[in-house]
């Protein structure tokens, strides 16, 4: 049987936040992510010609936005929406989440669940259930201070997926 080849790679995840200084900190400090460049400000007022606005809504005018990348170059982009804000109580929440469709986790790999999950919740996040066997590797869920679910895995996905 003939292989595929794949070629479309995942490019970068995009989250909002709504505190991006205290995120990128975060996600540098506690998941490892390297900062690519400073947190750039995008305002419809002074460049309604931005590339930005004639992709977002019309009603965007004014954005911050971080451009991280991880281990494997998957970039992370952190969105702090100012114009208009982030609704109170529409930040992300898991138990509503997985029954609206669409974005609900990302995940990474770590060769420590334990000391990963340790140092997430040491810095305001959360566990969410239990870790659970996968084949013969790990998994755990859990939430980052912005209630964004991200799963910790001891293998990559393709190694766990075809039970390497």
């Amino acid at each position: 049987m003939a292989t595929k080849t794949i070629t479309h790679n995942v490019n970068h995840i995009a989250i909002a936040v709504p505190d991006i200084k205290a995120a990128v900190k975060w996600y540098v400090d506690v998941l490892g992510a390297e900062e690519l460049r400073p947190i750039g400000i995008h305002d419809r007022n002074e460049n309604p010609h931005a590339p930005i606005f004639k992709i977002y809504p019309a009603n965007l005018n004014r954005v911050r936005i971080a451009c991280l990348t991880t281990g494997n170059g998957v970039g992370l982009e952190l969105f702090q929406f100012e114009d208009p804000k982030i609704e109170p109580g529409s930040e992300a929440k898991f138990e509503r989440d997985i029954s609206r469709g669409g974005f609900f986790h990302m995940a990474f790999t770590t060769d420590d669940i334990d000391g990963l999950t340790e140092k997430i919740v040491k810095n305001g996040g959360k566990v969410l259930g239990e870790k659970v066997p996968i084949y013969e590797h790990e998994a755990v869920y859990v939430e980052d201070p912005w209630g964004n679910v991200v799963e910790l895995l001891s293998a990559s996905f393709e190694r766990i997926m075809s039970n390497r």
